[in-house]
């Protein structure tokens, strides 16, 4: 059995002061960050498949933090935010916690508050894998099945019995049963309703048609 990912803190910033005060700080907890100068330092570096904690500075040269976080959205929704900046307003933390962040902290920051945020940032970044995790796991699953398949599975996500599915598709009950027979082996379901647990859990999209 593969054993889970570690996490990963890491330190995106160009100040080198506050870098090296960082490394310094989480090292005396014995976590070691990866220190990135820039936004494009740590992009050519990181890959999506480990949970990460990221301090994050809000102003940095050609792209900013909250620019950064936009793009972890994207291809990485499961990362584990925290802003640090000496020019922080309201307005800024209020848009970057409503897009994601678990905090936001003024330079100088207080040694505990970061501490305190990186142990929390690095629970969340790990429970946030182990769903990112299972939601592609869920989504593999349901792209082998059928388009037919598909259409009678997003029918039961639904809440309809086999028998309204039948008459919605024009088919006989004992068809539908035999589909859902179907799509619970190819999908290695312990059964149709667990299948349609973990498809509601993790937010994955049945794709009609």
């Amino acid at each position: 059995m593969t054993a889970d990912p570690l996490p990963t803190v890491y330190v995106v910033d160009d100040d080198s002061e506050l870098c090296d005060s960082v490394d310094w700080l989480l090292g005396s907890i014995g976590i070691k960050p990866q220190i990135c100068h820039s936004a494009d330092e740590f992009l050519s570096l990181y890959t999506a498949d480990h949970p990460a904690c990221i301090v994050l500075d809000v102003r940095m040269p050609k792209m900013s933090g909250p620019r950064l976080q936009e793009q972890l959205n994207e291809i990485a929704p499961h990362v584990a935010i925290i802003f640090v900046s000496a020019h922080g307003d309201i307005r800024m933390s209020v848009s970057t916690m409503q897009a994601g962040a678990l905090d936001f902290l003024e330079k100088p920051y207080d040694p505990q508050r970061l501490l305190d945020a990186v142990q929390s940032g690095i629970e969340t970044a790990t429970e946030r894998f182990e769903a990112f995790q299972m939601h592609r796991d869920v989504e593999r699953r349901v792209a082998l099945l059928t388009p037919r398949e598909r259409e009678i599975l997003a029918f039961v996500v639904e809440g309809l019995p086999s028998q309204n599915i039948a008459r919605k598709l024009g088919m006989s009950v004992k068809t539908v049963d035999v589909h859902r027979t179907r799509i619970k082996s190819k999908t290695d379901a312990d059964s149709i309703s667990t299948l349609v647990r973990d498809i509601l859990r993790y937010g994955v999209e049945v794709p009609v048609g």
